[in-house]
């Protein structure tokens, strides 16, 4: 039986070697190829880690392969951006369950007074003006989305550094995360031009005028490392129902980023998205039940407009909150051209994956001339028919609403 055995482990033996080294073949190629597409050197071959190396954008890139555990290891792909001068002062962490806790016992950290990013991060800098000067909010959106895409993640005064699970073995993989990591790390180090557009864009989102934010972005110049600035409009034209604006500008970032999640599922939402086209179930909502599918688990701004479209597009709405601000519009590019008010109304607060706590507010239409009768402050119920939400700031928009 023995001497039957042995040809049998030979065989094992044989397989799994000539599987490792198909396996390396294939590592070895897609980091080769990825190293031609990005101008980077790379390194290491037959059964040594591969690694990238190099310029780009101003940037020291180096991307490589380490291990954790000790028997049973665990690879991960490190993307490491080295900043040409130590450019934050600044060192962000996830905010975790533990860190939350451990403040309670005195931990601390610096808050730059945005209760959503203080709550989603911990914060190490030399004074809270320091921190809230540096994370302007361009770059505190753009850290909170590479939180929701990569999670690990680590901003210090010298670096950026994306880490993900396992030793990667796609060059389009590489070559994606790479080129999102450079542009990210351009805004980090302050080597991105900046015209002000992206703040002034991002402050009319906050307010509830995604179809102004937009538009504020519209051929807005970028350099070629650029990224984030055309990914942002993209994702505002969609949001904001102009469909057409948006297809092209995914289609460029399609190339540039070829196995990128969120420009794909914008893609994809795209193609779902027909505001004239309702929600197959047309009964009344209740505030909890989008709140819990939209808002608490931690997703991406294409995952929360397939929800939307296909569960809550044109489903009428009564909901209470209080007044936030209000004011009487000619036309609005979210609500249409005829005239009426437009209202932001607290609505309620939720536990999030990423946030914490976070407010929701509804972005509501109302009848024109309603700004004179209502204040900051008051509290007021509303009926009216849900038409879109945005995910990153935690808005609903109801159109056709009518205080009850």
């Amino acid at each position: 039986m023995a001497v039957l055995l042995v040809p049998v482990i030979l065989a094992v033996i044989a397989f799994a070697a000539v599987a490792a080294m198909q396996r390396a073949r294939k590592v070895q190629a897609a980091w080769t190829a990825a190293a031609r597409q990005l101008g980077l050197a790379h390194s290491g071959s037959g059964w040594t880690r591969p690694q990238l190396s190099g310029s780009m954008g101003g940037l020291l890139v180096r991307v490589d392969v380490y291990s954790t555990g000790g028997k049973n290891k665990t690879y991960w792909t490190r993307y490491r951006a080295v900043f040409p001068t130590p450019g934050t002062a600044v060192r962000l962490k996830r905010q975790t369950g533990l860190s939350r806790v451990t403040k309670l016992f005195g931990a601390q950290d610096v808050e730059i007074g945005d209760v959503a990013f203080d709550d989603a991060f911990v914060i190490k800098a030399g004074s809270e003006y320091q921190a809230s000067e540096y994370l302007t909010l361009p770059r505190r959106t753009l850290l909170l989305k590479l939180y929701a895409l990569y999670r690990g993640v680590d901003l210090t005064p010298d670096y950026l550094e994306i880490v993900t699970r396992g030793q990667e073995t796609e060059a389009r993989q590489l070559v994606t995360n790479t080129r999102r990591l450079v542009s990210a790390g351009r805004v980090l180090a302050g080597l991105t031009e900046d015209d002000g557009r992206v703040e002034r864009s991002l402050r009319s989102r906050a307010r509830g005028d995604m179809g102004a934010a937009a538009e504020e972005l519209r051929h807005a110049d970028s350099d070629a490392d650029d990224i984030d600035t055309p990914l942002l409009e993209a994702e505002m034209l969609a949001s904001s129902g102009q469909l057409a604006e948006a297809a092209p500008l995914l289609t460029g970032l399609s190339e540039r980023l070829p196995a990128d999640e969120e420009v794909a599922g914008l893609q994809r939402a795209l193609e779902r998205m027909d505001p004239a086209v309702p929600a197959a179930d047309q009964s009344p909502v209740g505030m909890q039940e989008i709140l819990d599918d939209l808002f608490v688990a931690n997703r991406l701004s294409f995952e929360t407009a397939e929800i939307f479209d296909e569960h809550y597009l044109g489903r009428s709405v009564t909901w209470s909150g209080k007044v936030q601000s209000i004011r009487d519009y000619r036309s609005d590019l979210d609500f249409g051209p005829e005239p009426g008010a437009k209202a932001v109304i607290a609505i309620a607060e939720i536990e999030h994956d990423l946030y914490g706590v976070s407010e929701i507010d509804a972005v509501v239409q109302l009848p024109a001339g309603t700004a004179a009768r209502l204040n900051r402050g008051d509290q007021v119920t509303f009926t009216g028919q849900l038409l879109k939400a945005d995910s990153m700031m935690r808005n609903i928009y109801v159109r056709d609403g009518r205080l009850s």
